[in-house]
């Protein structure tokens, strides 16, 4: 049984961080969360989605989140914890129990390795396969686009009021649209309204315009307030009109395998990626845990400021190092390596100093 005893500091220092982790992952993923969700709820209301489809996209979205997510509340965690308890001048008196920085790096260390691996998961494995069954639902939309982008009983105004589109009913085959109204103002100025019984939709092109096969109606070419207009009666007109796109497509490249990938600059800034965000997440761990000290007379927080500048820094290195990558200004067998290994010293370098406070 000694083989599963936990020290009762390891218990105290990580019942502390807890405690902020979860708060912090919270309130992150929510912010996150909530702005993907008012976004699609936004498109659903406009028609552009169907409402049964929202929750199930902002799913497929959250490993996604939380993959970036969890490294971040994880040092918010390590800082604000690990800097109430030196403020309050128990990491002293652990310290002066017998307490080295191994040792707290070893009671710190489990709960460090358990996030990093579910970052590791889920950026090697579960985003590629939830972007990858993301893209297919938005290919099923694209697909059905026609039967949201003129939903029947709603005004549509689009093109800053250029083009007003509206259906009265859908008929009992969910495809033929009833009663529909269309009215473009033409580049010469002119208005176009069109009339119809009935129309067709087919699914958008590749420059996302529908097509509508209208019949049996009427339309109309002229100037407001002029008498001489226009009017042409048909059985049968096919007319395009301009819809927005559902939602904003993912990247080929992010919707596939990691063992997939190949040696274009894409794919190798794609691959060091996902293969950087489990260090991402070690690194910003010991940074926290080296930045963590504060001084007697300062607050708990006092050193939270400067640690999100190394934590934001960090992170928007990486990215450029990405972009980079992709651009091909940084050869693939490099990658965000460099910026991994400066970080890296620096936070090693801090937990070196740790047991020598009056050197700080």
């Amino acid at each position: 049984m000694r083989w599963f005893f936990v020290p009762v500091g390891a218990r105290y220092i990580n019942r502390q961080v807890l405690g902020i982790f979860l708060a912090a992952l919270t309130i992150l993923l929510s912010i996150a969360l909530g702005d993907k969700l008012i976004q699609f709820l936004e498109k659903a209301a406009a028609g552009n989605i169907p409402a049964d489809r929202v929750f199930y996209i902002v799913l497929l979205r959250m490993p996604e989140l939380v993959q970036l997510v969890l490294p971040f509340a994880l040092y918010i965690a390590l800082l604000m914890g690990l800097g109430r308890l030196y403020s309050s001048q128990e990491m002293a008196v652990l310290r002066s129990g017998g307490m080295s920085t191994k040792t707290l790096l070893a009671w710190l260390m489990p709960g460090i390795a358990l996030v990093t691996l579910m970052v590791g998961i889920a950026s090697l494995s579960v985003t590629p396969a939830a972007k990858y069954t993301l893209e297919q639902e938005l290919v099923e939309l694209q697909k059905r686009i026609g039967l949201s982008a003129l939903q029947p009983g709603i005004f549509r105004i689009e093109d800053n009021g250029d083009q007003v589109t509206y259906s009265n009913a859908l008929d009992d085959d969910d495809q033929t649209i009833l009663n529909v109204f269309i009215q473009r103002r033409l580049p010469d100025g002119n208005q176009m309204s069109v009339w119809a019984e009935r129309g067709q939709r087919s699914p958008p092109n590749t420059d996302g315009r529908l097509t509508l096969t209208l019949e049996n109606g009427r339309r109309y070419v002229g100037r407001s307030g002029a008498a001489d207009f226009d009017v042409m009666s048909f059985e049968r007109l096919d007319i395009s009109i301009d819809s927005d796109p559902v939602l904003q497509r993912v990247r080929d490249i992010e919707s596939l395998d990691t063992g997939n990938l190949g040696s274009q600059p894409a794919h190798q800034a794609e691959l060091h990626w996902r293969l950087g965000l489990p260090i991402f997440c070690v690194i910003l761990a010991l940074l926290a845990i080296a930045n963590a000290t504060v001084q007697p007379r300062q607050g708990p927080y006092a050193r939270l400021a400067s640690g999100m500048v190394w934590m934001l820094s960090y992170y928007l290195a990486l990215l450029l190092n990405r972009w980079l990558i992709e651009k091909g200004c940084i050869p693939g067998v490099i990658g965000p390596w460099p910026v991994h290994l400066v970080v890296g010293i620096y936070a090693v370098k801090g937990l070196r100093t740790l047991a020598m406070p009056a050197t700080r």
